[in-house]
This record gives structure tokens, sequence and C-alpha cells, in this order.
């Protein structure tokens, strides 16, 4: 069966969102063998970027997460 995967985002504080990956169906967990459906990238973006340099970070990042 093939597994679908989706790049999401979660809001958490200070206005900020982060990336990850959604897994459907889930799938075993590298290191401890149990299914999961979400891996976390450790990569955040604005969620209303202001200034240009925000916008930039945010359009680079999800370059990078993609």
């Amino acid at each position: 069966m093939a597994v679908k995967v989706t790049l999401r985002h979660k809001k958490i504080s200070k206005g900020r969102q982060s990336l990850y990956l959604d897994f459907y169906p889930a799938i075993p967990h590298p290191e401890t063998g149990e299914p999961t459906r979400r891996e976390f990238l450790g990569l955040y973006i604005f969620e209303k970027p202001k200034s240009p340099i925000d916008k930039k970070h945010k359009t680079e990042t999800l370059k990078i997460a993609d």
C-alpha cells in the first residue's frame, strides 16, 4: 500500500508555525517501531510575515521543506 505524505503546519507561540510531514497510513517510527502519523521537521515560518526579510525567510523555508 502506498503512503501519502503531506506537508502541513501547526500554530505555535509568537505568531509562528511549525512544519511537519503527515503520513497516511501511519508508518513505523524508525527508533521505536510504533506507528506514527507525523514527523516534525524543526522548521518554523511566520504566520503573517511583516517585513521583506520575514517574507523571504518564509519562502526559503518552504522551499527547503518541499
